[in-house]
């Protein structure tokens, strides 16, 4: 029933009155009791359906987070429609309410959810023995579980329930908490969330528990990797780089998996039990006890659950380290003083936190430890990871395809799953979810388990299907395998593997299967999971002296068909998955690029390194195998990705494309991502799905993929660059096409570049250089001019920066100094004020030229009398069209294009939005990819637009053109004044006009090309 306001405060006031008539002898009442007389009432009265009734388990409000002997974790999860709102947990009534330990128990639970799902996010604790009734915020970090008490939203007694009964019906009725629920995420959040400690107050305590558990593994000052290291060096003066790196990774993945293990309750918690016995000891703080007792505890784990996780170690034999450190460690680790719960932080979540980890090695020296990037992550630009969803839709339309035509656990334990650069292990993690989720619903459409069914699953005490620990582990053995370079992300992939393996795993269970089937709890991951040099075989050393163990150790080749030989012989992987490095091949070196030039069809000298990983990926797949990558979108128009578009069409069936363009899909990363689905069958046909993303704010990518995709065919993947167009915009290039001549035709082929110098910092200098060379030798200003960068081009308009530029006179060569001293002589005798300004610079050049270097490149540019002249001026690199006319006479930098010409006609043209989208769609990208995602105009692109030449016999062709040319004149003069205007008013104002006036130009421009309405909307990008 439900309860009014009415009914539940008489009826709360009466368990008020109980309490406190029986407090004394309540005191040491069990919990349970005090949990089902009191709490379970009171939000009862508060209209929860506290005992479930009639609620498929799915939709249970009050859900029982199971716990074993040490009873971890908090009671109670509440939730409402899938919605998790908030973790409590009951106590005795002789328990102090305001223990860090009970308030770290709670607290540590729901902070660690904050890097979940929002609908998995528990942003407040609840902690009661009726008598109090605490509510902590839990979307802080908080290191030291004694300032939890500085954390509290609500600190109430028993009497507040009916004093300040109107402030808790509003706060945790029922109704109430689902309306203000939605508003947890918005500028103005009601109710409970309203409550939230202010950001400005706890600004420094708002971090997530992934970027918070990564500073306390990896800080520099105080970090556990610093540490660990520093104590290995110093205990242990022989180990070098490569070896402590090794034993600091393997130490603390194994107490991560110690406290995983203590925090699910599956074993005891090894840490405590640790912390007792060297305590009694009293072993001194630089003896290495709690080491040794540490290596105990591993060995006898290692005979439970076997695996990859506790196997001994060369590299842990090989080093010791100091009790305080161990000690610092494991404390901070332990249940009561750790703000993290390994219950509920996932997998998931730590790979993450592992990905940026395993970015950093140790550098040692004989007196130093330093933690510093690898250089391959440096030139990255940093490590990013996947997001969860990426993985999710990868592997749904990959190995979810493959398990559709699956009809029982035998079809699917065939399934091959190969992620050949697997990182952290985030695809592996997420196929393996998938396939324990796929097995799960396999039984659960059973009416009954068989005999036979009962070794791989059973039903728990809620009526649910759950796989046994021994068919968890027989999935990783059979169906998952990876490849990396480095060996530490070949660690953490098993780690992260294995502790997936137990994850949602009782301890009773678990020792119950281990008893029956007789065997290791995990399965050994080192016939899985591999260290190798996906791209490289031992053919490439062929020929060459043996080589030294730094260099093989550095090319690390890897023969597939030797290491995964059933596999191969069986016709290859069913899926391959991944997130290939964004590396340039080029910081490979030399051998490295012969080598994939004779090895790889999908070869070119500017690749990055995903192209060969997709080429690979290609020939390790089986015939049908599906193929699923998210990597850089460039190769799709840039020239080097050619050879590859010509392969994938020629082997392979596209499914999918869905492009991020400039989205921020990898946090901090100037990388411009897409994902590539593709399945292994030759077809004559290419018709696939493409999805240009446009937001990160969707719920599901799946169906924003389903709102916005289209179907393409093999006319968008057609000519030198992939337009990627539907066959509507392919139709409407084709118009423009047959109304329009390209470009180059239209100005004779004169385009343009601006002056490059060979060395900016001696030949351009500023408004102040220029004053004093021309005052100090008035010839001067015959070789100084006014100079314009790329960035100071708009449209149709130039904001000049008061930059000038040195010429070289017309006709010199390129000359090094020291060979000819003509040059030299000439501007002494001619410009001496240029010349002394020059002469520094020469100076500093001549001290590198045993290194070959050029001080300066003698540069004269054949064309300056251009450069007088108006023109159409552009920069090379650009968002949208930024075109202008110069009519002042302006020099340019190599940065800025320029056409000879004055025709406001064709500037209109070439500034409408339909140009640009043309532009946009058809243009090559040629090597790196700018960093904001603007576009690369260079000529061979921009010689090619379509522009309508005017027949002037045609009298509408003809009012057009004059129309045109009004508005753009106007536009121009509109720019002008906007620049030169004081008022801020007076330049909004002018702002409007302009971009009424630019639209204006676009539907003449429209009308000029003869588009109909739903051109228009392919050209505006609106949904019809």
């Amino acid at each position: 029933m439900a309860y009014s306001k009415e009914e539940a405060k008489a009826g709360i006031g009466k368990l008020v009155e109980d309490f406190k008539k029986n407090q004394a002898r309540l005191r040491n009442q069990a919990e349970a009791q005090i949990e089902n007389n009191f709490i379970r009432p009171l939000f009862k009265y508060l209209n929860w359906n506290t005992v479930n009734e009639g609620l498929a388990v799915a939709d249970y409000e009050f859900v029982v987070n199971r716990t074993g002997r040490g009873g971890k974790r908090p009671d109670y999860t509440l939730q409402l429609d899938g919605q998790h709102l908030l973790v409590m947990d009951a106590k005795q009534v002789k328990y102090d309410m305001h223990d860090p330990r009970w308030l770290n128990q709670v607290y540590s639970y729901g902070y660690s959810t904050q890097s979940l799902a929002p609908v998995r996010r528990i942003d407040f604790a609840v902690l009661s023995d009726f008598e109090e009734f605490v509510v902590l915020d839990c979307t802080l970090h908080v290191n030291d579980p004694r300032a939890l008490r500085n954390f509290l939203v609500l600190n109430w007694t028993c009497d507040d329930f009916v004093i300040q009964f109107d402030r808790l019906w509003e706060l945790f009725e029922r109704e109430n908490m689902r309306r203000t629920a939605r508003t947890r995420h918005s500028d103005t959040p009601r109710g409970l969330w309203a409550l939230a400690l202010s950001p400005r107050k706890v600004k420094a305590n708002r971090t997530p528990p992934d970027k918070a558990f990564l500073a306390d593994m990896d800080n520099d000052q105080n970090g556990w990797r610093v540490r660990l290291a520093k104590d290995m060096k110093k205990l242990n003066p022989a180990a070098d780089g490569t070896l402590i790196t090794a034993a600091v990774q393997l130490l603390i993945d194994r107490l991560i998996f110690v406290k995983a293990l203590s925090d699910r309750e599956i074993e005891d918690d090894y840490l405590a039990q640790l912390a007792e016995t060297i305590e009694k000891d009293g072993l001194a703080d630089n003896d290495h006890g709690w080491f040794v007792a540490c290596g105990n505890i591993f060995k006898k784990l290692n005979n439970f659950y076997n695996g990859s996780i506790f196997k001994p170690r060369p590299e842990l034999e090989a080093v010791t380290v100091a009790n305080k450190t161990m000690r610092d460690i494991i404390r901070s680790l332990q249940p009561e003083n750790s703000p993290y719960n390994f219950a509920v932080l996932p997998v998931e979540i730590l790979g993450t936190i592992y990905e940026r980890f395993l970015g950093r090695v140790v550098r040692t020296t004989e007196q130093r430890v330093k933690i510093e990037e690898k250089p391959e992550v440096r030139k990255a630009g940093g490590v990013y990871y996947t997001p969860q969803y990426i993985v999710e839709y990868i592997v749904k339309n990959t190995v979810g395809k493959l398990l559709e035509s699956c009809r029982t656990p035998i079809d699917a334990a065939k399934l091959k799953i190969l992620d050949p650069a697997c990182g952290s292990g985030s695809f592996l993690v997420g196929a393996y979810a998938f396939l324990i989720d796929w097995h799960v619903k396999y039984f659960d459409t059973k009416k009954r388990l068989s005999a036979a069914d009962r070794a791989d699953a059973y039903y728990d005490s809620d009526g649910r299907v759950r796989l046994t620990a021994h068919l968890k582990s027989q999935i990783l053995k059979n169906n998952l395998f990876g490849v990396d370079i480095d060996q530490q992300a070949v660690e953490v992939t098993r780690f992260s593997l294995s502790l997936k393996a137990l994850e949602d795993t009782r301890r009773e269970e678990l020792y119950e299967e281990r008893t029956l089937f007789k065997e290791t709890v995990l399965p050994d991951l080192y016939q899985n999971i591999k260290c190798g040099n996906s791209l490289i075989g031992p053919d490439y050393f062929s020929g060459k002296m043996f080589p030294d163990s730094e260099e093989l150790r550095r090319v690390n080749p890897f023969d597939w068909q030797r290491e995964f030989p059933a596999i191969f012989s069986s016709g290859g992987f069913d899926v391959v998955i991944g997130n290939p490095p964004y590396v340039r091949q080029e910081s490979l070196g030399d051998d490295f690029k012969s080598y994939v030039k004779e090895k790889y069809n999908s070869y070119a000298g500017t690749a990055d390194l995903y192209i060969y990983f997709i080429e690979r990926s290609l020939k390790l797949l089986r015939k049908n195998g599906h193929f699923g990558f998210i990597c850089s979108n460039k190769w799709m128009r840039s020239n080097y990705g050619h050879p590859l578009r010509d392969l994938i069409i020629k082997e392979s069936k596209i499914e999918q494309i869905i492009d991020f363009g400039e989205l921020p899909v990898f946090q901090g990363a100037a990388t411009f991502p897409a994902i590539l689905l593709l399945k292994k069958e030759r077809t004559k046909e290419q018709n696939f799905i493409f999805a240009p993303i446009k937001r990160l704010d969707f719920t599901l990518l799946s169906d924003e993929i389903k709102k916005i995709g289209e179907k393409l065919s093999e006319q968008s993947i057609k000519g030198e660059t992939w337009t990627l167009a539907s066959s509507s915009e392919v139709e409407l290039f084709e118009k423009m096409r047959q109304i329009g001549i390209p470009l180059g035709e239209y100005v004779n082929k004169k385009i343009y570049r601006g002056i490059l110098t060979g060395l900016n910092e001696a030949f351009v200098i500023d408004h102040d250089i220029r004053d004093r060379l021309i005052s100090e030798d008035k010839k001067s200003v015959e070789l100084i001019k006014p100079l314009i960068c790329g960035d100071d081009v708009r449209k149709c308009i130039i904001n000049f920066q008061g930059h000038y530029i040195i010429l070289i006179p017309k006709g010199w060569t390129r000359q090094k100094i020291g060979t000819a001293r003509d040059p030299w002589d000439w501007f002494h005798q001619n410009y001496p004020a240029i010349a002394s300004h020059l002469e520094p610079f020469a100076q500093k050049a001549q001290k590198r030229q045993d290194k070959g270097d050029y001080w300066w490149e003698l540069r004269a540019c054949d064309y300056y009398e251009l450069f007088e002249k108006p023109k159409i001026v552009y920069p090379d690199i650009a968002k949208e069209s930024r075109m202008t006319m110069d009519y002042d006479g302006l020099y340019f930098g190599n940065t800025v294009y320029f056409i000879p010409i004055e025709d406001l006609y064709l500037l209109g043209v070439l500034n409408s939005s339909l140009i640009f989208h043309y532009f946009k769609r058809n243009a090559t990208v040629i090597g790196d990819a700018d960093k904001s995602g603007r576009l690369r105009w260079f000529s061979q692109d921009v010689l090619k637009l379509p522009i309508r030449r005017i027949d002037f016999s045609n009298t509408p062709n003809d009012q057009l053109h004059s129309q045109i040319v009004q508005m753009v004149k106007c536009m121009l003069d509109l720019n002008k004044k906007k620049s030169m205007s004081q008022s801020e008013k007076d330049k909004e104002l002018l702002q409007r006009q302009i971009d009424a006036t630019d639209r204006e130009i676009d539907q003449l421009v429209y009308e000029l090309y003869g588009l109909m309405e739903k051109e228009i909307r392919i050209v505006e990008n609106i949904d019809s």
